[in-house]
């Protein structure tokens, strides 16, 4: 893993790892659907009336609804410390570049752009393992919606000294406040069902320490999406936060 240049911005990273969002209050649960069956009986009173099977068959899928988004004071406070960064509200939302969000551009999100992230989820729905593919999904929506309007180069993977400074290019600092802010955005959308967003975390000492976006299923683990060590747009690196801690 290469060291990443944002020294400075590194310095003010005071990350609450042990500090975890609370989940969300569970949802009320939906009554089962009950297979019921009658007598196969003939319709109205006329001779040689065919019958109708009254047996229902299946069971449909429940799909939990939408977990509310209720921000903590360290996910706040995480847009504060990289220099008062505007916290996600609406349908403009900032995307930093430039190592440490020296650089921050606000992204519109339109009706279009609704559409196609609601299409996301609408097909991964059916269980936790499908959001967080949709998740990763929409990273990669969020970083190829955002690249053409930076005013640079798409990013490269990792964070080397040369690209310090240049818009487009991005440090992990970047990388886990952009894919927090699509999270925050996609879970005021409704779209988060299995997962709430939390504070992004860190890993390693001062020297090499590593920021990613961190959120929580429902009833579980906690999770990252990381995409630092890609390029911008490409699929990320999905994992618990347990399994992406040790990898140092």
């Amino acid at each position: 893993m290469r060291p990443m240049f944002a020294l400075f911005a590194v310095a003010t990273l005071q990350l609450a790892t042990a500090a975890r969002a609370e989940d969300a209050p569970p949802a009320a649960a939906k009554p089962p659907v009950v297979s019921a069956s009658a007598p196969t009986h003939a319709v109205g009173t006329k001779k040689g009336a065919k019958p109708v099977d009254r047996v229902v068959t299946g069971a449909l899928t429940s799909v939990p609804p939408a977990i509310a988004f209720k921000p903590s004071i360290d996910l706040v406070n995480w847009y504060e410390e990289r220099g008062g960064v505007t916290f996600p509200s609406g349908d403009r939302i900032v995307y930093c570049h430039g190592f440490g969000c020296e650089f921050r551009t606000a992204i519109p999100i339109d009706d279009a752009d609704k559409a196609e992230l609601a299409a996301i989820f609408a097909k991964h729905q059916d269980s936790a393992k499908a959001e967080r593919e949709g998740i990763d999904l929409a990273v990669q929506w969020w970083e190829k919606k955002a690249a053409p309007l930076l005013g640079g180069k798409p990013d490269i993977r990792g964070s080397e000294y040369w690209q310090a400074h240049q818009r487009g290019q991005t440090d992990c600092l970047d990388e886990a406040t952009n894919s927090t802010t699509i999270l925050i955005y996609l879970q005021r959308q409704g779209l988060l069902r299995y997962h709430h967003v939390m504070r992004p975390d860190s890993r390693g000492g001062f020297f090499y320490a590593h920021a990613t976006a961190v959120f929580h299923e429902k009833g579980g683990e906690d999770w990252v999406v990381d995409s630092w060590m890609r390029d911008s747009g490409d699929p990320n690196d999905v994992m618990t936060w347990a399994e992406w801690s040790s990898h140092w």
